[in-house]
């Protein structure tokens, strides 16, 4: 026994030492400690407790089921949010833990594309990932568009792998990857159609002959072969875009036309992937639909699941496409504000790479670009969707940066001047960026207020909260303490997010206190400040009410665009308004004497 483990000493002494992956190792490591750093020192948000509570995760671990609904996205948020909660018991930093590490670990995905991005493209990439005020405060926010671009950078990374070597493994993450974004969120069919789109460009060619040729798909070339896995494998879950043909309106629920499109479409994939490959395609479609049904029927308990991820997840959010609450060019104000970095040098490197890039290089052009565009045209702009174009931003921006201090292939003085503008750029934005991200995601009041902020709770919530523990633990009643919740307002009452941080206290009064006619049966009331003229005749046993602001949204005064308010907010995060509260006031009531 020692002579083996003398053996396996010796030899880890002898391998050398690779600073290279050791400054991963560091990096990553400073991700995961940004990650988990007070993560529950912020109230959960709107969408934050709409995603917990509604959208399956505490009903999975409170033994309730799971049940797909797409106004939540996919099922895959519950998964992890249960699981969550089973491991370590619920709380605010549960809850967003699994965010956090799908974030710490969408760092360490770069490693990957080093042959693509170049050794220190790929490390400049890492660390512009670890100081993105926007993924890391996305990464720490119980939502799913973290998952959503760590499945799609796998993606990328198994579709340019596969280009390289043409490995079948390549073929099978990448579908596992791709199912498990289609499990996870409907930005998927954006994703989809816009490397489709690129593939297409790159191989149309080809693919023309082949189909001319009796359909010969044999002896494609990579990027095509690709197209086909994604396209198959993902066309059956378009099937709710025939709605978007003029005069199509089909009725809700089961209709014959729905089932026969999604067969239809099914056969359709099967016949061109089994034209392709029949091995590669079968295991590829195994893995992608094995995933998508586990998860949308809930591991067989549910089978209309899968009908609802299949059909309802698109037909839904076709629905709701016409919902615009932002103007035109809100991520142009908004990336800048927090992404200045990364999108300086983006833009040089476009125009750099679009005259002498590679195919790499222009697919990270491509994609930053149709992403702006479409996500501008299309769809509700929130400040999470900017992750979309940011990531390939990032990429893009850092694979320049790198090739800026290689200085290409230049030479003598020129090349010394381009790296020192380089590092004069860095030295300049890198600690804003590290100033903004702190700001943006540690600082734990409502001010200065965040354009990332979007249906945000306040900081007041978590005040209250601690008073209603502290009187809890001081009158012995414990979580049998008495609390009324005044829920007039419907979206608006304070049912959000006080469900959620009332769950374990067992004599919670919910009532419409708009109508008030007699005392609230709690010793602590949370009443909307608009009804306390109506309510004050029955708070004699109350003591003097504390305000305390709910609901919060940024103020908009971007909407009449001056380029000298954006300034001042960049430098300064000053805005001419606090925080609009949206008539979500309220005041909190204790006992004379309480805490």
């Amino acid at each position: 026994m020692e002579q083996v483990k003398a053996s396996l000493i010796g030899r880890l002494r002898s391998l050398p030492f690779n600073w290279e992956i050791a400054i991963y190792a560091l990096l990553i490591l400073i991700a995961l400690v940004m990650h988990l750093w007070a993560l529950d020192a912020r109230a959960i948000s709107w969408d934050e407790f709409e995603n917990i509570w509604w959208g399956g995760g505490w009903s999975l671990y409170t033994g309730h089921g799971y049940h797909h609904t797409p106004v939540t996205h996919g099922p895959f948020q519950a998964y992890s949010t249960a699981l969550a909660f089973f491991l370590f018991g619920d709380s605010d930093f549960t809850a967003r833990l699994p965010h956090a590490i799908f974030g710490a670990a969408l760092v360490a995905l770069p490693f990957f594309l080093r042959r693509y991005l170049s050794r220190w493209g790929s490390l400049a990439v890492v660390i512009l990932l670890t100081f993105s005020p926007t993924l890391l405060y996305f990464s720490r926010f119980a939502r799913e568009d973290i998952y959503v671009l760590f499945w799609t950078l796998l993606l990328v990374i198994c579709m340019w792998r596969y280009f390289e070597e043409r490995k079948a493994r390549y073929l099978y993450i990448g579908a596992a990857a791709l199912g498990l974004s289609f499990c996870t969120k409907e930005v998927s069919y954006f994703t989809v159609v816009l490397f489709a789109i690129f593939l297409l460009i790159v191989a149309a060619g080809e693919l023309i002959t082949g189909i001319r040729r009796r359909f010969d798909l044999k002896g494609l070339s990579p990027p095509a072969e690709w197209l086909i896995l994604m396209g198959t494998l993902s066309l059956p879950l378009f099937a709710a875009g025939i709605e978007l043909i003029p005069g199509v309106e089909l009725p809700g629920g089961f209709h014959w036309a729905k089932a026969l499109t999604v067969v239809l479409l099914f056969a359709i994939s099967a016949a061109i992937g089994l034209r392709w490959s029949p091995r590669r395609w079968l295991i590829s479609a195994l893995i992608f639909y094995g995933i998508f049904t586990l998860l949308y029927t809930t591991f067989f308990t549910n089978t209309a699941g899968f009908a609802s991820g299949i059909w309802g997840s698109l037909d839904y959010w076709i629905t709701q496409a016409g919902r615009e609450t932002q103007p035109l060019y809100y991520y142009l104000i908004l990336m800048p504000t927090y992404e200045f970095l990364p999108l300086l040098f983006a833009f040089v490197g476009a125009i750099y790479y679009t005259v002498k890039g590679n195919l790499f290089s222009r697919f990270l052009i491509y994609w930053v670009v149709l992403s702006l565009i479409a996500y501008s045209l299309y769809g509700e702009k929130m400040p999470q969707i900017s992750l979309y174009i940011i990531l390939p931003a990032i990429l893009l921006g850092g694979k320049f940066i790198a090739g800026l201090f290689q200085a290409f292939d230049w030479g003598g003085a020129r090349a010394w001047a381009i790296r020192g503008l380089t590092v004069l750029a860095l030295l300049l934005l890198f600690p804003f960026t590290v100033h903004v991200a702190w700001q943006a995601n540690y600082q734990k009041g409502d001010e200065p207020p965040q354009m990332l902020v979007y249906a945000g709770i306040s900081s007041d919530v978590l005040g209250i909260m601690a008073r209603i523990e502290e009187l809890a633990e001081e009158t012995g009643e414990g979580n049998e303490l008495a609390i009324t919740v005044d829920t007039s307002g419907g979206a608006l009452s304070f049912y959000w997010p006080w469900a959620w941080y009332l769950r374990d206290y067992k004599n919670v009064e919910w009532a419409d206190l708009s109508t008030i006619e007699h005392p609230p049966a709690g010793s602590v009331l949370l009443l909307k400040a608009h009804n306390e003229p109506d309510a004050r005749p029955y708070l004699g046993k109350y003591g003097e009410g504390q305000n305390f602001r709910q609901l919060l949204w940024f103020p908009e005064e971007y909407r009449d665009f001056d380029l000298g308010w954006w300034w001042g907010y960049f430098l300064h995060r000053e805005t001419l308004s606090p925080y609009l509260t949206s008539g979500t006031e309220g005041i909190a009531y204790f006992p004379p004497g309480a805490p």
